[in-house]
């Protein structure tokens, strides 16, 4: 395929890790900075920031966006100084299309991965682009459906979804569907697809998979496998045959190693991380594991974020900076001494880039006030690294479709420039 400057895959530093703390650490206490307690918008539709792989926020034109799920489809939400705002046309012109998407952001919009999602009954996934029509942030959106990707088989049911591009212009699409991990290849006008590629077999049905950039002018899929207790993942070298992938690695195997739950961030220098839940489940244990992939190829992998009686930590992310090294990891917590649903918040925490797999104490970010009987969950933040001149935003909702956001900068303020 033809080679083609891709500004955004260096750039892939998603810096959130939905972490679980050993207790309910309380915030830093020398910032003054107070959780977010109201929605800052709401939506139709249940917990519009799932799925556990995706990213649907981005940074274009000075502005914050975020693509979520309506009950009619994708809609297109900017961030202003007044609020939150929706761009309607989208969802005019993409009703009735899949609203759970994946993004992958370009230089003059967005291009998109949708299932229906937690149903898990969509076999399909619609591949879309979002394209500005002005240079203003203000302006109208054209929408318009590349493709329907299929499954290797009618009755293979696809939970999650994600894209990427590689550094040769193409686009990969991934995803477990039925026991099958798949991927989907496009040229780079995205409108031409490969039938599945069958990656893997034999995993669980409940299995996920994540498409990312490699170092060294690589794609990569990692997926886990309940079945054999393992986190894994191959690797394409941009520019092979859609069908030419390296041999599988186990990036993790045995003792409950993997769970559903994965997610992944570039970082500036070429490290990879990636953020998985486990299947031990047990008080006292850690949730999550998180893994850095260093030079050379070889992962060094450490667990964190411990189950306590009183704490149950879910759903990590990872995201970055693109101005500071440190690795943030956020997750949704909840307060199992509270009553439900008065007992969820949303934490984040800082990997510290000086000692190797050492993650500071969490510091709350989301914090629902109880009239809302907010069940907070599921943070989904930037694909890119957070920009230097303005909030680090990540969003995360609830079953009633509030949606909530923090500021990032705010809460780790010793890590952040100067806001203008």
């Amino acid at each position: 395929m033809p080679t083609k400057n891709r500004a955004t895959t260096a750039l892939v530093i998603r810096l959130a890790v939905l972490l679980a703390a050993p207790a309910f650490a309380q915030p830093a206490p020398a910032e003054a900075f107070a959780p977010a307690a109201n929605p800052a918008f709401q939506l139709d539709y249940a917990s519009p920031t799932a799925d556990k792989p995706q990213s649907k926020l981005w940074y274009m034109d000075g502005c914050w966006w975020a693509l979520l799920p309506r009950a009619t489809g994708p809609s297109l939400w900017r961030r202003t100084d007044a609020g939150w705002r929706e761009h309607s046309e989208v969802a005019r012109a993409l009703q009735g299309a899949p609203g759970r998407a994946d993004v992958w952001p370009g230089e003059d919009g967005i291009t998109a991965a949708a299932v229906t999602g937690l149903t898990k009954s969509n076999g399909a996934i619609s591949v879309f682009r979002l394209v500005r029509q002005s240079e203003s942030g203000t302006g109208h959106w054209e929408a318009r459906v590349l493709a329907e990707l299929s499954p290797p088989s009618p009755e293979d049911a696809i939970e999650t979804a994600t894209i990427a591009r590689d550094a040769a212009g193409a686009w990969w699409v991934a995803a477990v569907a039925g026991v099958k991990v798949c991927v989907w290849a496009a040229p780079p006008d995205a409108t031409a697809w490969s039938d599945p590629i069958v990656l893997a077999e034999g995993v669980d049905p409940d299995d996920i998979a994540a498409v990312t950039p490699l170092p060294d002018n690589q794609i990569g899929v990692l997926w886990s496998d309940q079945r054999r207790e393992a986190f894994l993942k191959r690797a394409h070298n941009d520019g092979a045959r859609p069908e030419d992938w390296e041999p599988e690695i186990a990036i993790q195997i045995g003792g409950k190693a993997a769970d559903d739950h994965i997610n992944t961030v570039l970082a500036p220098g070429g490290t990879l991380w990636a953020a998985t839940k486990n299947e031990i489940d047990t008080d006292g244990q850690p949730q999550f594991t998180l893994h850095e992939r260093i030079a050379g190829g070889a992962w060094r992998s450490w667990p964190y974020a411990v189950r306590t009686a009183t704490t149950r930590p879910s759903r990590p992310i990872a995201v970055a900076s693109a101005d500071c090294p440190a690795i943030l990891t956020g997750y949704g917590d909840s307060d199992r001494a509270l009553p439900f649903p008065h007992n969820a918040r949303i934490v984040f925490s800082r990997v510290n880039p000086e000692v190797p797999g050492r993650i500071e104490p969490p510091r709350t970010v989301i914090a629902p006030d109880p009239a809302h009987q907010s069940a907070i969950q599921n943070v989904t933040g930037p694909r890119h690294p957070f920009p230097p001149d303005a909030p680090w935003i990540v969003l995360a909702s609830d079953p009633e479709g509030r949606v909530y956001e923090a500021d990032l900068r705010g809460a780790f303020p010793e890590l952040a420039q100067p806001n203008p």
